[in-house]
């Protein structure tokens, strides 16, 4: 399906490809124009879940013949191969190999953050980085609109009361804040990439006011009904009953949301954090909350992952949790791997890259 002919073939070989000139090192010339192009697969974490599986690298096989990919078990074996790889799918260029990596020209991460790939060495050099951006896009609008409906329908009040097999009609009615309609409402949404697009259509679509702040605002806001830079953060914060972090982390948006801004916001507001958990200084939050500021909060990403079982947040009435799960959806594996190859047809073909990171901004 995605195999690239050897018109393709050439092209890339003949140093018309996207990326930029091969690095200095053994290999390079006149030979090495001659050997098919090698991938390295490293896509593992020590739970499981965000191990790439190896139907998929079955696949890339089957759709690339003429793409050499090396999929070893373990880390040390990675760090072996890493010095003849061209392109690295996933996460084995690390800071402490990457000086050995000299035939590299691209590393594709299959997530949409590169927080953790960027490094001063990566930055510093030609080999282009690319990410799986809006392959959560979906999912992540779908699971804040959920905690949103959650909340306004006090959702996670039933669960708790269900689970102490308590009747809590009287208690919900006359709970403070009670429950809340979501059209009429604003909700604000900061960081508005393919995440905070798609939050966007889907809280317009049920009738909300939508703001937006972004480093570098569109022309035309929609589908958000203004769209602002992120020197209007303070505007948002004070106009919105709905507060939603989608940004990705960098020097910029660490700890964006602090003591300040959290006072800023409307009492009785709630804040939504799908993006990353530095966005949030975690403690200013938990005053905030503790102090009955912000009506709560739902909290898909951490300061630290796990959150540590003392975290006060576990036990607040006013807080949903979820594990880090707001952009699992169906197929995830199977979609990541149709957006790298995607991308590896283009790099065959000498067209240009989809989701080239700056990596000097960091997204």
């Amino acid at each position: 399906m995605y195999g690239a002919g050897a018109r393709d073939r050439e092209s890339f070989h003949s140093g018309r490809g996207t990326g930029p000139p091969s690095r200095t090192g053994p290999g390079c010339g006149t030979m090495r124009a001659m050997e098919p192009l090698r991938v390295l697969e490293w896509v593992r974490h020590k739970d499981g879940i965000w191990n790439m599986p190896r139907t998929e690298v079955e696949r890339l096989r089957r759709d690339f013949p003429g793409v050499v990919f090396e999929s070893p078990d373990t880390r040390e074996e990675a760090d072996a191969l890493l010095p003849a790889m061209e392109v690295v799918l996933g996460f084995a260029a690390r800071p402490d190999v990457f000086a050995t990596a000299q035939r590299l020209r691209w590393i594709h991460s299959t997530a949409a953050g590169v927080e953790g790939i960027l490094s001063p060495e990566l930055i510093a050099s030609d080999v282009t980085l690319t990410c799986s951006r809006g392959l959560h896009a979906q999912s992540m609008a779908e699971h804040t609109l959920g905690v949103m409906l959650a909340f306004a329908r006090q959702l996670h009040h039933s669960r708790d009361a269900q689970r102490e097999r308590r009747w809590s009609q009287h208690q919900q009615w006359g709970a403070s804040p009670g429950f809340a309609d979501l059209a009429g409402a604003t909700v604000g949404i900061v960081g508005f990439g393919h995440i905070g697009r798609a939050v966007g259509e889907k809280a317009r679509a049920l009738g909300m006011r939508v703001l937006a702040v972004r480093r570098t605002p569109a022309a035309s806001p929609g589908p958000a009904h203004a769209q602002w830079g992120l020197d209007w953060l303070p505007e948002l914060l004070e106009r919105s009953d709905w507060v939603v972090l989608a940004a990705p982390h960098t020097r910029e948006t660490a700890k964006l949301i602090g003591a300040a801004e959290l006072a800023r916001m409307k009492p009785g507001a709630r804040l939504v954090n799908v993006g990353r958990g530095a966005l949030v200084d975690q403690d200013a939050l938990i005053a905030a909350l503790r102090e009955g500021r912000l009506a709560g909060a739902a909290l898909d990403v951490m300061q630290d992952e796990p959150l540590p079982v003392d975290s006060p947040l576990w036990d607040m009435p006013g807080v949903i949790l979820t594990p880090h799960v707001s952009g699992l959806g169906p197929r995830y594996w199977e979609r990541a791997t149709d957006v790298f190859a995607a991308n590896l047809q283009r790099w065959l073909a000498g067209r240009t890259l989809h989701g080239v990171v700056d990596k000097h901004a960091g997204y």
